[in-house]
């Protein structure tokens, strides 16, 4: 199953990777700002290696240690979710500070661009796993 769950992480970064070109193109010929939206992208694409990776840990772990794969699963699952909320609230607090923060104009648009960039990268996900669910065997 391992296999076939890295298959669908594989897949999952180039689609994410040519709909944040498409929309970002899109976005750049509407005269919006792209780059926000590129930012967004990559925390997301971060927060989702980093998902992976912390995925990756806790079965190696559990396989290693499995009469402590409880414990060591809670404490690893929750320090991925704390890095990964780190990621996103450092990098969107400084696009708040650098863009919108004493500004003449309100620019919070920036911010809606950059987090449907964020975004991006769950929608992919949830339709790669709608569309290889019946496809992916789980026993």
């Amino acid at each position: 199953m391992e296999s076939k769950k890295q298959i669908i992480d594989a897949i999952v970064v180039p689609i994410s990777w040519v709909v944040a070109a498409i929309v970002a193109t899109c976005l750049g010929c509407c005269g919006y700002d792209w780059l926000a939206y590129l930012i967004g992208v990559f925390t997301g694409l971060l927060n989702y290696g980093i998902m992976v990776k912390t995925n990756r840990k806790m079965v190696r772990m559990a396989e290693l240690y499995p009469e402590t794969a409880k414990i060591l699963a809670k404490r690893t699952a929750w320090t991925g979710v704390l890095l990964r909320m780190l990621v996103f609230m450092g990098v969107f607090l400084a696009l708040f500070f650098k863009e919108v923060y004493r500004q003449e104009e309100v620019k919070m648009w920036i911010l809606l661009i950059a987090f449907s960039g964020y975004m991006t990268i769950k929608v992919v996900l949830i339709a790669v796993y709608l569309i290889f669910r019946k496809k992916v065997n789980t026993n």
